[in-house]
């Protein structure tokens, strides 16, 4: 399989902000209520913390997975992290997150953006913005734990 992962960090240019809107002008998106924003080494929205970003590519199409640490941090044996809010994934502005990062410039045909919940171990709840992509999803998964089988819940 051609399938290339490794940790994105968010350039400091463009800002976000300034993408948001432009990239909303020219979809035509009437109102824009959130966007993304660099926060803290990763990409914030609203009021949840940073995202994690990795970036993959598959069959020269770019993916950009979006994890949050908290929810990273258990998988590690031991850690204590903060409960993020219940329903946070299916509460989230997927278009308004994903918007912007999917029509960023260090991604020169786009990006498909996908947002993970790790609900527990082994089992992931996936929102996607574009073409699905379990297996840079899963590659990303196993990359950050030891856990070898993943299970994705719709």
């Amino acid at each position: 399989m051609n399938l290339q992962i490794e940790p994105w960090v968010l350039p400091l240019q463009p800002d976000l902000a300034r993408l948001a809107m432009e990239v909303a002008d020219r979809l035509d998106v009437r109102q824009l209520h959130a966007w993304p924003e660099a926060r803290k080494g990763g990409i914030g929205f609203g009021s949840l913390p940073p995202f994690l970003s990795w970036l993959g590519v598959q069959k020269g199409k770019r993916h950009l997975v979006l994890l949050q640490a908290r929810e990273v941090g258990s998988l590690i044996p031991g850690a204590r992290t903060a409960p993020l809010p219940q329903q946070w994934l299916n509460t989230l502005d997927l278009e308004s997150l994903a918007r912007p990062l999917a029509q960023h410039p260090a991604f020169e045909d786009g990006a498909s953006v996908h947002v993970v919940h790790l609900a527990a171990k082994g089992q992931a709840q996936v929102r996607s913005y574009g073409d699905a992509a379990p297996e840079v999803i899963r590659a990303v998964l196993e990359r950050l734990s030891d856990v070898r089988v993943w299970r994705f819940a719709d």
